[in-house]
């Protein structure tokens, strides 16, 4: 049976390249999943009359939102809500070197993070308050 209860909302700076877009929405949701872990889906497979076997998605919505401007001021409030959450930043992509990404990340103060989305776990009112400010990405 599907957990309606919570979901996942990522929300993505539209003022980005497309390929950004998809590449800040794949990383964050491939993050997310994996935290939640097992709990992400009901089993394992669907399979077609003719045996064609279908993994299964996630049991939880994943809504994506459109950010005009920066995003700081979401990662504070949703880092103070306690919910499994992660900021994707332009670093993230630009060094494929985690080494050489976390000197970088810790030479900046959080205002200084050039975030491309956030993504945010956890029961639906909570995620639906901590994102009411942003709209359906169309």
């Amino acid at each position: 049976m599907q957990d309606f209860t919570q979901r996942i909302s990522i929300v993505v700076r539209k003022d980005i390249e497309p390929w950004q877009v998809t590449n800040t929405i794949g990383h964050i949701a491939a993050y997310l999943g994996n935290k939640i872990g097992d709990r992400l889906l009901t089993g394992e497979s669907f399979t077609t009359s003719d045996g064609v076997v279908i993994p299964r998605n996630s049991q939880y919505p994943i809504i994506v939102l459109s950010a005009e401007g920066k995003l700081h001021d979401l990662l504070m409030e949703v880092q103070k809500s306690g919910l499994r959450y992660i900021a994707y930043i332009k670093n993230m992509i630009d060094e494929i070197d985690d080494t050489k990404l976390e000197t970088t990340v810790t030479s900046l103060d959080a205002v200084d993070l050039d975030i491309l989305g956030i993504g945010v776990f956890g029961p639906n009112e909570i995620v639906k308050t901590l994102t009411k400010s942003f709209k359906l990405w169309k």
